[in-house]
């Protein structure tokens, strides 16, 4: 038997956590059977009073010995006398303190604050699929073993109810010990580590799945890597098929999914003409087939009749005429406006809402390798998403407002707006020449970017030459020896700057003015009203920047102060899934009674290296009373 956390034994203590606390034991004995020893104490007192006892005596004659017998009765000591004796007394405790020694008696310290166990729980919105009964739900899972459980639930039990049904027992045997728990995500949108206790754990609100897709299996795999002595349950909805590590435990109650659901929708608005793209899925079990619909404010400006069928994907781009409306709503219904949506496992995802924004986000591509402060710089600004080229193939320019060129060639095929960085080839009005000379740190007062360089001009050393051509337009330097250059082309604005931002050659990026300049250059490479609004749709938990509303906890249609924006669930492929069950829960209350061993074996302070030195003591003192 294993003693529990406060001196029970754990399987007294299952299914009623904290009943244990009122019964703390202040030592323990961690071999306790090698107290039968204590037998020999008793022993040592009763050979001390039953053993003849004398000593040899050597006399002169046998008259003196039959005169001494001759004045009165001689016998043995009486029982009185014996129990004086000091020897007998020293050989007791001697035997007595080695004894308690080999018991290892040990004090308890305070309880460890270290967790016995890491607890993952699943709360990702797949959890919140239902297995569909009248009655209760029947859940066939397996064991490590190969044995066919079943788990029952009640009706229309959703798999995150029925993981907690599994979990249970687990959370019986751990009582009031520390645990790590892991929530993936937490209602923020976040993978959430806190040490509490089954208590939390038990409290309603902790299994309660959030609007958020985050793949759990990842992250179990790295905690029982991190704290690879303790074991790790995973509370889930369906068991991986790939081998896991050996402190992993998995409850899963499994199952089949019939879910339906939109994973992808995305806008393109150019002019008057707009166009949506929409994709979705159905799994097997589900009944179809479903028609798509586009709508606003009850008005139903595209429709699809038998989009998608069970068991497939699909997927279509909807071209529209006219300006975008200010909001969207894509959905997936019944055959006809009158029919119902056929039911799924998960409501959530059938339909997606999408607002206008009144400005798009601006979007840059990099080429190169751009310096960190200019990169620091651009990312002052929220409305800037930056994207890296990659550095071999070719490089996308789909969606791009700006390429930035970093000492590297402009993409052939790009004709929008755009900045070049000591540009290697001619660009522009632009041409490299060879030699170097000095910089002059003038501003042409007659540029639109004039005013975004002011402050103390900045340290810049010598720089390569170029030669500036028409239609160029000088920003910074001389005609002669050219810094910043800007010009227009094709309805398209650009700047090119002819020195380096490394800081052998400037200390410009530390000076105050530096992020300031970009900002104001990318207001006028891709001015405001030149960037045309957009349909968009944001996940949950996607707030967007600049906004002081707290995130949504449910997809819809939101109003703040600068406007409208949506939340939808979308992007499920991942989530909603089927999969085999499989109940660890026997192997993992075995995992964690021996990390409770192992933990209360920690907490304990040992007491027989002092009993030995008192044994120890005791036979020095009988030896120097014996002599």
């Amino acid at each position: 038997m294993i003693a529990g956390w406060h001196g029970r034994s754990l399987p007294a203590a299952v299914g009623r956590p904290g009943h244990a606390a009122r019964h703390r034991c202040l030592m323990e004995l961690i071999t306790p059977w090698a107290l039968a020893g204590l037998v020999l104490v008793p022993a040592i007192f009763l050979w001390g009073l039953l053993a003849p006892r004398g000593r040899p005596l050597v006399v002169g004659s046998l008259m003196l010995w039959r005169r001494a017998l001759g004045t009165g009765p001689v016998g043995k000591p009486s029982a009185s006398v014996r129990l004086k004796d000091p020897l007998l007394w020293l050989d007791a405790a001697t035997v007595l303190l080695i004894v308690l020694a080999c018991a290892q008696p040990a004090v308890k310290s305070s309880a460890p604050a270290e967790p016995v166990a890491t607890f993952v729980v699943d709360r990702t919105a797949g959890m919140l699929q239902e297995k569909r009964s009248g009655g209760t739900v029947h859940a066939s899972v397996v064991d490590r073993t190969g044995r066919m459980l079943q788990v029952t639930g009640p009706g229309r039990a959703s798999r995150s109810e029925l993981a907690q049904v599994m979990a249970d027992e687990v959370l019986d045997a751990l009582g009031d010990a520390p645990i790590r728990i892991v929530f993936v995500p937490d209602k923020a949108g976040a993978v959430a580590i806190e040490t509490a206790t089954a208590r939390r754990l038990e409290s309603s609100d902790a299994w309660v799945p959030v609007f958020a897709d985050t793949d759990v299996w990842p992250i179990a795999v790295a905690e029982s890597a991190r704290h690879s002595n303790l074991p790790v349950v995973v509370a889930t909805g369906v068991a991986p098929t790939v081998q896991l590590p050996a402190n992993v435990y998995v409850l899963a109650p499994g199952g089949r999914s019939a879910n339906v659901g939109l994973t992808r929708l995305a806008s393109r608005v150019e002019g008057d003409r707009w166009w949506l793209l929409v994709a979705a899925r159905a799994d097997l079990g589900a009944t179809g087939p479903w028609t798509l619909v586009v709508g606003n404010g009850g008005r139903i400006l595209a429709r699809k009749p038998d989009f998608l069928a069970a068991g497939t994907t699909a997927q279509t781009v909807l071209a529209m005429s006219g300006p975008p409306p200010r909001s969207l709503t894509v959905m997936l219904g019944g055959r006809d406006e009158k029919q119902a949506p056929p039911p799924d496992t998960f409501m959530w995802d059938n339909a997606a809402e999408m607002a206008l924004e009144p400005a798009r986000k601006i979007q840059v591509l990099l080429v190169g390798r751009p310096d960190m402060a200019l990169r620091r710089a651009l990312a002052a600004r929220d409305d800037i998403v930056v994207v890296d080229a990659p550095p071999q193939g070719a490089v996308p320019i789909g969606g791009t407002d700006l390429v930035m060129a970093c000492a590297a060639t402009i993409p052939a095929d790009w004709k929008g707006p755009s900045v070049s960085l000591l540009p290697p080839e001619p660009v522009g009005p632009v041409r490299p020449v060879s030699g170097q000379g000095a910089a002059d740190w003038r501003v042409a007062p007659d540029n639109p970017l004039a005013g975004a360089l002011y402050l103390e001009p900045p340290r810049i050393g010598a720089i390569g030459r170029y030669i500036l051509a028409e239609p160029g337009r000088l920003l910074l330097g001389t005609r002669d020896m050219p810094l910043m250059v800007t010009w227009e082309a094709g309805g398209s604005r650009h700047l090119a700057v002819l020195f380096g931002l490394d800081e052998a050659t400037t200390d410009w990026p530390r000076r105050p003015g530096f992020p300031v300049f970009w900002s104001r250059a990318m207001d006028w490479l891709v001015p405001k009203d030149g960037r045309p609004a957009n349909l968009e749709t944001h996940r949950p938990f996607e707030v967007l920047p600049g906004r002081d509303h707290p995130a949504p906890g449910l997809p819809g249609l939101y109003e703040d102060k600068s406007g409208s924006f949506a939340v939808s669930f979308i992007g499920s492929e991942a989530a909603f899934k089927s999969g085999p069950g499989r109940d660890d829960s026997a192997d993992a209350i075995e995992a964690i009674r021996k990390s409770i061993e192992a933990k209360r074996r920690a907490g304990l302070a040992p007491l027989w290296p002092y009993l030995a030195l008192a044994a120890l003591a005791a036979l020095l003192a009988r030896s120097c009373v014996a002599s």
